[in-house]
């Protein structure tokens, strides 16, 4: 049976430099420069004051899960393989909220507010993404599912 390939975001002029940044190893967002907000998804014009004028600049990479979703079907079947999985919500220190995946992380031990660092992680030889990887210390008794009655 082929393998099917995993659907790969659309690149745009507008949102090209952010892939651009992952590629090299940096998770580069908007800034306005009239008002100095943060802004993701990448826009063409601020949300807050309205201009037109913005910079890519560099992130700190922490953040805190908002809230997350554990899949036990697959979104799309290239993903059958790993399921379940986790996608969480991702609230950077610099305001802004991101969508990825959770890694390196068993899926029961994940936690609304887990502190985590961003990760970017090679789908293919031009594309890296940005994943979730908790800092908090894990402990094996979180990782297992809760004994039933009777156990």
């Amino acid at each position: 049976m082929a393998s099917v390939p995993k659907p790969l975001p659309v690149i745009t002029p507008e949102n090209a430099p952010f892939w651009e940044g992952c590629r090299n190893g940096h998770l580069l967002l908007q800034r306005c420069t009239g008002c100095a907000a943060w802004r993701y998804p990448p826009a063409s014009v601020c949300p807050r004051c309205g201009s037109l004028e913005v910079r890519w600049s560099p992130v700190s990479r922490r953040g805190t899960i908002y809230s997350f979703v554990v899949y036990h079907r697959a979104f799309h079947p290239a993903s059958a393989a790993e399921i379940p999985y986790v996608v969480a919500l991702v609230d950077l220190g610099e305001g802004v909220r991101m969508v990825m995946r959770v890694a390196k992380c068993p899926v029961a031990s994940v936690t609304i507010d887990m502190e985590g660092r961003i990760e970017l992680q090679k789908v293919t030889e031009e594309l890296w993404v940005p994943v979730f990887v908790p800092t908090t210390k894990i402990s094996l008794r979180s990782a297992l599912p809760p004994l039933s009655k009777g156990e």
